[in-house]
């Protein structure tokens, strides 16, 4: 079965906050969703999780117009997936460079969450405290796991979920692109179904807004746009504490029309 991918977004600075340091891409053409949050000084949150998402774009669709191979390849994973892997890897080195290399940027960092369809599969690339949710048959699921240092106590039984939630470490990351040389990147592959909903976000939305009232959002909401709309909404009228940005990735089967031009693209190509 062959899918396509409708993508909308949007992204707030919140009630809290000066500027907004996340960054968000789509690119249906690639099947690519990106959100990034950014950290540092000054406007260096902003630099950094702009690097990562346009890095991680260029390089990915580099690689796979070329078919080129990563070097570090990992043969428990298809092309597309070490390829995506590699462009995050990139990525992180362009940041990593930057913030030692300019005074102004130096610590700067960036988390970053990543889904790209590739024939009947997602393929994820996740990196700190930014989230991938999956909603299928009316069930909102966590894909992604956080990068962070309360959440690291969760997993251990050292906190419950309600006490992490309440902690004042939880803005804590233990990995995110920029903090060092070579980090590790999660890659996951999850097989794709008809009216699948992924939903991409920024600590923004859940540090504000339940899981439970979420998936109410994605159940009475099929329209992607609005439902991204009153995410954010929601997401303010419960403070606004940070930014927030969403994306949500609808799977929908190709029409025989549109896989026929599939076909006949890569017979010219």
């Amino acid at each position: 079965m062959r899918f396509k991918m409708e993508l909308a977004f949007l992204s707030d600075t919140g009630k809290m906050r000066d500027k907004n340091e996340d960054s968000a891409l789509t690119d249906p053409a690639l099947g690519l969703a990106i959100v990034a949050d950014g950290m540092g000084g000054h406007s260096s949150g902003e630099v950094a999780s702009s690097m990562a998402v346009k890095v991680t774009r260029d390089k990915f669709e580099s690689m796979r117009r070329t078919g080129l191979k990563p070097g570090d390849y990992d043969p428990k994973y298809s092309l597309e997936t070490n390829q995506l892997g590699f462009a995050v890897q990139l990525a992180n080195s362009v940041i990593y460079e930057a913030g030692n290399s300019i005074p102004e940027n130096k610590g700067m960092g960036t988390t970053l969450s990543a889904i790209l369809l590739a024939g009947d599969k997602i393929v994820i690339s996740h990196i700190g405290d930014s989230r991938v949710y999956l909603f299928r048959d009316g069930v909102l699921q966590q894909v992604t796991e956080d990068h962070s240092l309360v959440m690291e106590h969760v997993r251990k039984g050292l906190l419950t979920q309600e006490q992490a939630e309440k902690s004042p470490l939880q803005n804590i990351l233990t990995r995110a692109l920029g903090a060092q040389k070579l980090p590790q990147i999660d890659l996951k592959e999850v097989p794709a179904m008809q009216n699948d909903r992924f939903l991409l976000c920024t600590d923004g939305l859940f540090k504000a807004v339940t899981a439970e009232k979420i998936a109410g959002i994605l159940k009475s909401t099929p329209e992607a746009q609005k439902a991204c709309e009153l995410m954010v909404k929601t997401a303010n009228e419960n403070g606004g504490p940070d930014n927030v940005t969403v994306i949500i990735g609808l799977l929908k089967k190709k029409t025989l029309k549109e896989t026929l031009g599939d076909i006949l693209k890569k017979s010219y190509a």
